[in-house]
């Protein structure tokens, strides 16, 4: 009981929230003093035509509800509430109100959070300083006059017991704020939360990243150890009778791991970069040179300056290059491929070809669907086929 009694003055939740209500408190100002300080006097000039008061106050009344309700509507307004709610309710920031059922849950929270901090902020204005006056009973003369009103007289202006009655409304109102704060923060994740449209959209963008990651690891990792198998293969066969040879493969070997536990530990780091792989066109020769140790010849022609090319879509040459060796070592063997890049002021074509071999073509796999979805990203498209007896495949991406 005594925790329960103390925790609202020990709890930071609650010194937080009393902030976010203190701002309701002030967001309904400007409202309250155009109704009060512009309107009235206005409208008082109609008192002479008979106007009733009450008519002024309706008017006052229908104004700042209209008003409240304007700016509720505005699409920013969500993201300004939601980024002070993040600060001061521990709510997840909410972004604009992009569909019309939004843009009204953002005018009901609007109106329950000026409505609620106008209560709490015009206590906190007039409390204390009545506390105060209980406090000081005691030890000051108080103008006799204060006894003679019900409501000092109710609170104890006059007794000895008066400051107790101060300790009991200190107690009271961290109370009170306590359970209104509450009451607020409890109520923001449905108005401020996100809607069903956007827990929808956020579960596809997740799916998205998960499958973009699945894609990177099969493109980088999946290449690396498919060089690295047949280099150890190709390193046991030759290692009597070509030393020099069987050396060269073992540090390829040990450099594509260290690159494909690069590539693992960026992965599993939380992906701090919009890619796991920065390499780039530039970086083809260390690629080509490490595949064919593997038993796979190469035939480069490259025409136009690689430093050209953007960033993005250099990456994204360098990955279909990867995916197409890749493929042509676990599908055709020991092969020669044959990679044409042509590098035009505005566009980056690649072509690669190698024999289809003993094996089957290619499925639709993994890397294959990656390089479409890439290159559909950057506006360009991809075509991989089985024509005669080679695999082809044509990747065109444009900036």
């Amino acid at each position: 009981m005594p925790s329960r009694l103390i925790r609202p003055f020990t709890a930071r939740a609650t010194y937080r929230r009393w902030v976010h209500l203190i701002l309701g408190a002030v967001l309904a100002v400007p409202y309250l003093a155009v109704a009060g300080l512009v309107l009235g006097p206005l409208l008082g000039l109609g008192f002479r035509l008979g106007l009733p008061p009450v008519a002024v106050g309706l008017v006052q009344g229908a104004f700042v509800v209209l008003a409240v309700l304007a700016t509720g509507l505005l699409p920013a307004t969500r993201s300004l509430s939601g980024a002070a709610a993040k600060s001061l309710l521990g709510l997840p920031e909410s972004g604009d109100a992009d569909t019309w059922p939004d843009r009204w849950r953002t005018v009901c929270w609007l109106v329950v959070h000026l409505a609620l901090g106008s209560g709490i902020g015009l206590l906190t204005l007039i409390v204390p300083p009545f506390i105060l006056l209980l406090f000081a009973n005691p030890l000051l003369a108080l103008p006799p006059e204060l006894a003679g009103i019900a409501l000092y007289r109710a609170f104890g202006i006059g007794q000895w017991w008066a400051p107790l009655v101060g300790l009991g409304l200190i107690v009271a109102g961290f109370h009170l704020v306590a359970v209104v704060g509450a009451l607020l923060a409890r109520v923001a994740p449905t108005l401020l939360g996100p809607s069903e449209h956007e827990r929808l959209r956020q579960q596809v963008e997740e799916l998205s990243e998960r499958n973009r990651i699945a894609s990177e690891l099969h493109d980088s990792v999946g290449h690396v150890l498919n060089v690295v198998a047949l280099q150890a293969s190709a390193a046991n066969r030759v290692l009597d009778s070509d030393p020099a040879f069987a050396r060269e493969a073992l540090a390829a070997i040990a450099d594509s791991t260290r690159a494909a536990l690069a590539d693992l530990d960026n992965a599993l780091g939380a992906l701090r970069s919009s890619t796991l792989d920065e390499s780039s066109l530039a970086d083809l020769d260390d690629l080509i040179r490490s595949t064919e140790l593997a038993g796979l010849e190469v035939r480069l022609d490259l025409q136009g300056n690689p430093g050209s090319v953007p960033p993005q879509v250099s990456r994204e040459g360098y990955r279909v290059v990867r995916e197409g060796l890749t493929n042509a070592l676990r599908h055709a063997g020991r092969v020669t491929v044959a990679v044409r890049i042509n590098i035009s002021p505005r566009a980056l074509d690649l072509e690669m070809t190698n024999p289809l071999g003993s094996a089957p073509a290619p499925r639709r796999g993994l890397g294959l669907d990656g390089i479409k979805r890439r290159a559909r990203a950057l506006e360009g498209h991809a075509e991989g086929a089985a024509r005669g007896g080679n695999w082809q495949l044509q990747v065109h991406l444009p900036w």
